[in-house]
């Protein structure tokens, strides 16, 4: 039986050998990426040339352009990674059952982690606010509507002090947790990113952080 299947493979080497080639493809895909996270870091968006995330990336201009037809391509695709952590996030925090304002609480402290511990997953979030990129802005507003919902249940359950206007009250939460990330990225300081969200809930929400992850099921 052994033999068959070693023989299957000889004789069609290119299906044999296509996993390794797409691990390779995924794993230049997110060396390019996190390159130009890197470099956005240090230079900003408008800084950075398609020149300089290729002397960062370790790979070929060829593999480069196979991924992505310019920077902005790559920027867009820092940005859909920002939505798709804010989206497995929020999916999570519902998943554990507590009340809308805890869930707020996991929320933001894991996006806090993802952005502190994951360079791709910070520049996406910081990007989403420059307006040199086409419809960057799309990614922020995105964000505030996925959170509203949660902000809504939080004040109607007198968890969170009414507001004049529920949407903005999420807008307002969205933009002092980007205000954090962009002041700890300006002092080259990441490491204090979930200390300075952590400084943030306790103001917005009046909980310390903290005892969120004393709650069962409260953390992800």
């Amino acid at each position: 039986m052994n033999d068959s299947i070693d023989r299957t493979s000889a004789l069609n080497p290119e299906h044999a050998g296509r996993p390794l080639i797409q691990r390779r493809a995924k794993e230049t895909r997110e060396g390019i990426l996190e390159a130009a996270a890197i470099q956005f870091s240090r230079t900003g968006y408008a800084g950075t040339s398609i020149n300089d995330i290729h002397r960062n990336a370790n790979s070929t201009k060829g593999a480069m352009y196979f991924h992505f037809a310019n920077k902005e391509a790559i920027a867009h695709q820092l940005l859909y990674r920002w939505s798709e952590a804010v989206s497995e996030t929020i999916a999570k925090a519902e998943a554990t059952g507590q009340p809308a304002d805890r869930q707020l609480l996991i929320v933001y402290r894991e996006l806090a982690r993802r952005v502190e511990t994951e360079v791709i997953t910070r520049a996406g979030l910081v990007l989403c606010l420059d307006s040199t990129i086409t419809d960057a802005y799309i990614t922020y507003e995105d964000w505030t509507e996925d959170l509203t919902p949660l902000v809504i249940d939080a004040i109607r359950s007198g968890a969170l002090d009414c507001a004049e206007s529920m949407s903005r009250l999420a807008e307002s939460l969205c933009a002092g947790f980007i205000g954090a990330v962009q002041v700890a990225v300006s002092l080259d300081q990441p490491q204090t990113i979930r200390r300075r969200v952590d400084d943030l809930l306790l103001m917005w929400c009046g909980t310390d952080p903290a005892t969120v992850r004393k709650i069962e099921g409260a953390t992800l």
